[in-house]
């Protein structure tokens, strides 16, 4: 697990790196982490994904970049009929009131495909993936979550260590 916490974290600087040596400058405004595994079942999902709530920050408006990072799976084998199960994910901003101002794209849809199964029982294709969301806000002070989603009501998901780090 700490090497998935550390390849999270890694992909993480990378992203920041990577804006950086194209000519664009980003501040880190707010990140979080959780690791251990959890797991819900059934269409919808918990919402919030456990510990990936950003603690309130003060953006002076323009772009607000979110990078989502997790080791994600799925169990669908309670109904293959309906094809691959998939976890969805949203970035959500709240403003200071908790109130949703906006879901950063390219979760604007909503529900962005974030990992699925493979059709066969048991969490057989985990694996590590990454979004990112971008959105213009005016300014204010924000929180954002990563929300998780499913698309078939008998399937588990299943997030391991995840990260989420916003920038501006």
């Amino acid at each position: 697990m700490k090497i998935m916490t550390h390849l999270l974290k890694s992909l993480a600087v990378a992203a920041v790196a990577s804006m950086a040596a194209a000519n664009a400058s980003a501040d880190v405004v707010a990140a979080v982490t959780a690791n251990g595994n959890y797991t819900w079942s059934g269409y919808g999902g918990p919402g919030i994904i456990p510990g990936m709530r950003t603690p309130a920050f003060s953006h002076p408006g323009g772009t607000l970049v979110a990078l989502y990072s997790a080791e994600c799976a799925v169990d669908a084998a309670y109904e293959p009929a309906f094809g691959l199960a998939i976890v969805n994910v949203d970035i959500v901003v709240l403003d200071e009131a908790g109130t949703q101002v906006a879901i950063l794209s390219p979760s604007a849809g909503p529900r962005t495909p974030f990992c699925s199964s493979s059709g066969v029982r048991g969490f057989n294709n985990r694996g590590s993936f990454a979004m990112t969301g971008v959105g213009t806000l005016p300014p204010g002070v924000y929180r954002v979550d990563a929300r998780g989603y499913l698309n078939i009501e008998r399937a588990t998901a299943l997030m391991g260590a995840r990260s989420l780090l916003v920038l501006r």
